[in-house]
C-alpha cells in the first residue's frame, strides 16, 4: 500500500518517488500541481532522472513552466533533454520572456535556435532573442521586458484606457508604470495611485516625475541590485545608449542576483572558479566540471607555497640550530593569514563594484595599517609572554613578538591593497580573500621570521 497524502500536505522527493513507483498518477498529479514551483523544483533536483520526468510530465503546462524556470541549470538540462524539442517548445512559449532567455541561454545556440524557430508567439521570440545578445551578468542580461510605457502626451483617461487593456497581456504584477517620449526615450515614470487620482483631462506629462533612477544595459548586475536597494524602489528601469527604455529589474531579479553574487564570492575566496549559470550546487557537477573549477587557483597555490618552501629551506641550517623558534611559525602563519583576510573582506565589502578611487584607496590603506600595527603590537606582547612561560627565553619572546608585529603589519597591508590591485586591473576582488593572499602571507611571513632570527641566532643559542 502506498503513501496517502491529502491536499496541501508537505511533501519530500522520497514520497513523490514513492507515489511513482506505485503507479498513483491520478493522486500524484493533483498533488504536484498544488504546490509552489520553487517546493516542486527542490524536489525534482533530489529525485533520479527517471522519477523526475514522470513528475514532470503530470504537470499542468503553467505549473511545468513554472517549475522549468525554478530548477537548477544542470537539472534543467537534464530534463529537456529527456523530454525532446516537441516537448520543451510549449514550456519556453509559457515562459516570461527573460525566464525562457535564461533557460535557452544554457543550451546550445543551435538548439536554442531551433526551439524559437518553432514558437509561434513572433513577439515574444523578438524580446527572447534581445535578452539573449546581452551578457548574462548585466542589466540588460537580467531584466524583463514586461512592462508599462505611456506616452508623455496622453491624458490621464488615455492612459488608463491603455492600462486596462495592457494589463491583461502581463503576466507580473505591476507597480510603476514609466513614460515615453516619441523616440521612446524615457522622460518619467508615476505610481497606479498618481493615475487614479489625477484629473482624467490632465496629460501624463503634468503628473508624472522626471527624476528617474535608471541603469544601462551594459550596467553590471550587481551594480543594478545596490541600486535598486539603496533607492528602495520596486523597479529599476533600463535603458540603451540613446536612452529609450528597454525592460525593467523587479525586486525578485534583484534577490537572485545578489544570491548569485554572494555565492560567487563564497567560492571565490575559497578559490574555486565560477561564472554565471554554474554557480549551483557544485556536488551536481560532474567530476570534470568540479575538477576544473577548482584547479586553477590551486595551482597559483601550489606556485606560491613552493616559493615559501625555498625560503624555509634556504633557513633550514637556522631552523635546525633553534627548534624552539621554529615552532612558532605555524602560530605566525596562522594568525596573519587571519588578520589579512579580515582586511581583505572589510575592503571588498566597503568598496564599490567596477569604480576604482585612489583618494578612497589611500584613506583604506592608512586605516587598516593602523589597526594592523594595534592588533600587531596586542597580539605580539601576548605571544612574548607565552614564549617566555614555555621557553624561558627573552629573547625569543621578544623576537617572536616583534616578528608577528611585523608580519601582522605586512599582512593587513597585503590584505588591504590586493583586492584594490584586483579591482583596477579588473579581476573579481574576492578572488584576493582566498588562496592567493594566504600563499602570498606565507612567503612574506616566513621570510620575516627566519630573517629575523637568522639575525639573533647568537642570541638565541
Amino acid at each position: 500500500m502506498g503513501p496517502t497524502v491529502t491536499d496541501k500536505q508537505v511533501m519530500d522527493h522520497e514520497q513523490l518517488s514513492a507515489l511513482v513507483d506505485d503507479g498513483q498518477r491520478q493522486k500524484l498529479r493533483m498533488v504536484l500541481n498544488d504546490q509552489h514551483p520553487a517546493d516542486l523544483a527542490e524536489w525534482l533536483k533530489e529525485m533520479d532522472p527517471a522519477h523526475r520526468l514522470s513528475c514532470f510530465r503530470l504537470l499542468d503546462l503553467d505549473n511545468a513552466s513554472a517549475v522549468l524556470a525554478e530548477l537548477e541549470p544542470e537539472s534543467q538540462r537534464e530534463l529537456l533533454r529527456d523530454l525532446g524539442d516537441i516537448g520543451i517548445v510549449p514550456l519556453v512559449s509559457k515562459m516570461s520572456p527573460d525566464d525562457a532567455a535564461d533557460l535557452l541561454g544554457e543550451l546550445s545556440e543551435e538548439k536554442a535556435s531551433s526551439i524559437m524557430s518553432q514558437m509561434t508567439d513572433s513577439e515574444a521570440v523578438e524580446d527572447i532573442k534581445e535578452l539573449l545578445a546581452f551578457p548574462e551578468d548585466t542589466a540588460g542580461g537580467i531584466m524583463s521586458t514586461e512592462f508599462l510605457a505611456l506616452n508623455a502626451k496622453m491624458t490621464i483617461e488615455e492612459a488608463l484606457t491603455y492600462l486596462r487593456e495592457s494589463y491583461e497581456e502581463l503576466e507580473e504584477e505591476i507597480y510603476d508604470v514609466y513614460v515615453v517620449d516619441e523616440q521612446e526615450k524615457l522622460v518619467g515614470h508615476l505610481s497606479l495611485k498618481e493615475l487614479l487620482t489625477a484629473e482624467p483631462e490632465a496629460l501624463v506629462e503634468s503628473v508624472m516625475d522626471d527624476n528617474v533612477v535608471t541603469v544601462s544595459v551594459t550596467t553590471d548586475q550587481e551594480e543594478a541590485a545596490e541600486k535598486l536597494g539603496r533607492y528602495d524602489l520596486l523597479t529599476l528601469p533600463v535603458v540603451d545608449f540613446k536612452g529609450r527604455l528597454r525592460g525593467i529589474i523587479t525586486a525578485d531579479d534583484v534577490i537572485d542576483v545578489l544570491q548569485e553574487e554572494a555565492t560567487e564570492d563564497i567560492y571565490q575566496s575559497s578559490g574555486i572558479s565560477t561564472t554565471g549559470s554554474e554557480q549551483g550546487d557544485l556536488l551536481s557537477y560532474n567530476v570534470g566540471r568540479a575538477f576544473t573549477a577548482r584547479l586553477p587557483w590551486l595551482i597559483v597555490t601550489l606556485f606560491i607555497e613552493s616559493i615559501s618552501a625555498t625560503v624555509i629551506t634556504h633557513f633550514d641550517s637556522v631552523i635546525q640550530q633553534t627548534v624552539a623558534a621554529a615552532s612558532f611559525m605555524p602560530l605566525l602563519s596562522g594568525v596573519t593569514g587571519s588578520v589579512a583576510t579580515q582586511s581583505t573582506c572589510i575592503v571588498i565589502r566597503s568598496t564599490t563594484r567596477g569604480q576604482f578611487n585612489v583618494k578612497q584607496a589611500v584613506r583604506n590603506l592608512w586605516h587598516e595599517v593602523r589597526v594592523g600595527m594595534l592588533l600587531g603590537l596586542c597580539c605580539g606582547i601576548f605571544t612574548s609572554v607565552v614564549s617566555l612561560i614555555f621557553h624561558s627565553s627573552h629573547y625569543l619572546g621578544l623576537i617572536v613578538g616583534t616578528s608577528l608585529f611585523l608580519t601582522m603589519t605586512t599582512g593587513v597591508v597585503i590584505g588591504t591593497i590586493m583586492p584594490m590591485v584586483f579591482q583596477k586591473l579588473g579581476i573579481e576582488p574576492a578572488h584576493a580573500s582566498g588562496p592567493f593572499i594566504t600563499s602570498l602571507l606565507d612567503v612574506c611571513t616566513m621570510s620575516i621570521y627566519l630573517t629575523i632570527v637568522h639575525t639573533f641566532l647568537s642570541q638565541l643559542l
